[in-house]
């Protein structure tokens, strides 16, 4: 999970590079960000039913595959120009998430399959969290320096991951798989829908679906949409984009066992108004960050900006797999993990969508709107979570 999330997310600093390389807007290299959720959000759907029928190694082996073979592809763009180049680029990511979607599908089932009871109930979701955070922290913070100050900004980051799947990918095919529960005859003939009936279950809808994009939203606003103007006044942009994606993401691994152990102790508020209510802080960060840009005041700045909303963003990752891991029945929680991580990633959109608007009504009515959707939102998920 973290090898093929790191492939995931170093691209993440790569697009100030990518921009000048393809000659690329912002609004086009935000899109390539966020155009691997196409392949992720099927593979997400697919692999988790998948998953329950056909075992968790079964999925999480093609998605070695599929992130090779999207790196490589990735990595070929180099070789291209216009109108090439930026097709090539689609293609790679596309690929690239469809490896994030099945791993992430099965992934975080294996871990519950193979986690001790006496673990705690939150342990698997907080590992499969922390794993994939860190992937997607440390990607962009090796390959923002590696791109920066080594030759081949645009193809050497690839590479080092290129390396690194190799490597890992005979242990993983190799792991032994969880043994699998008896099916039943019945069992053979229903299958699990790729939208199980439990992601139509109140609950479901009001205490994760409703806010879900927010996670992935609150983490690419923080390095695709404020990183860039923040670091305007930045020498080494490309750096400086690696560092905040790396904070963000970072940040979001370390908070996530602490609110796991938060919710084991049914503590309050509930995990998922404590994150909705940090994106709002967020949001308002984000205000002054604008406001203070362009300037090294901005750049300072969005230093703890960063660490909020990644803070958002890992609050949320582990309230909603904590909830689908506790709302599905066994057969159904490929299924539900997988319509729950693809919430999630809707996300991705978000600095896209910031960057069709902002250039005109500017970046501060955008974050206004975005605090106050947060804000809204408590209400309705808190009436929601305690009725359990």
């Amino acid at each position: 999970m973290f090898a093929i999330c790191f492939g995931a997310n170093l691209f993440a600093p790569l697009l100030p590079v990518m921009r000048e390389v393809h000659d690329l807007s912002q609004a086009q290299v935000n899109f390539l960000l966020a155009i691997y959720i196409v392949g992720l959000v099927p593979a997400l759907l697919i692999g988790g039913p998948a998953s329950d029928r056909r075992g968790r190694r079964a999925v999480v082996r093609p998605a070695l595959i599929f992130s090779i073979i999207g790196t490589l592809v990735t990595l070929t763009a180099h070789f291209f120009a216009e109108p090439v180049s930026p097709l090539i680029l689609v293609a790679g990511r596309m690929l690239t998430g469809a490896a994030v979607g099945l791993v992430l599908a099965a992934g975080a089932s294996w871990l519950k399959e193979v986690t001790p009871p006496e673990d705690g109930a939150g342990t698997a979701a907080r590992r499969a969290t922390v794993a994939t955070s860190a992937g997607f922290g440390i990607g962009p913070l090796v390959t923002g320096p590696v791109a920066e100050w080594l030759p081949g900004p645009d193809t050497t980051g690839l590479a080092l991951h290129l390396v690194m799947i190799l490597v890992l990918t005979p242990l993983v095919w190799t792991t032994p798989a969880p043994p699998r529960p008896a099916h039943t005859p019945q069992t053979h003939r229903h299958r699990t829908p790729l939208i199980p009936p439990s992601a139509r279950s109140r609950h479901f809808l009001f205490a994760v679906a409703s806010w879900a994009p927010w996670a992935f939203g609150c983490a690419t606003t923080s390095f695709a949409a404020l990183a860039p103007v923040a670091g305007e006044s930045i020498g080494p942009v490309v750096a400086y984009t690696g560092l905040i994606a790396g904070i963000t993401m970072l940040t979001g691994a370390v908070i996530q066992p602490r609110i796991g152990r938060h919710a084991d102790l049914g503590a309050s508020p509930h995990p998922a108004v404590l994150g909705l209510a940090t994106a709002t802080v967020g949001m308002l960060l984000a205000i002054a960050v604008t406001a203070a840009a362009p300037g090294a005041g901005a750049a300072w700045l969005m230093v703890p900006t960063a660490m909020v909303l990644g803070t958002a963003y890992g609050i949320m990752m582990v309230s909603g797999l904590r909830e689908v891991q506790r709302i599905a029945p066994r057969d159904e929680l490929g299924a539900l993990t997988g319509v729950f991580y693809s919430l999630t990633y809707i996300g991705f959109f978000a600095p896209f969508v910031i960057s069709l608007i902002a250039p005109h009504t500017g970046h501060i009515p955008v974050f206004i709107v975005g605090a106050v959707v947060t804000v809204v939102s408590v209400p309705l998920v808190l009436s929601v979570t305690r009725r359990g």
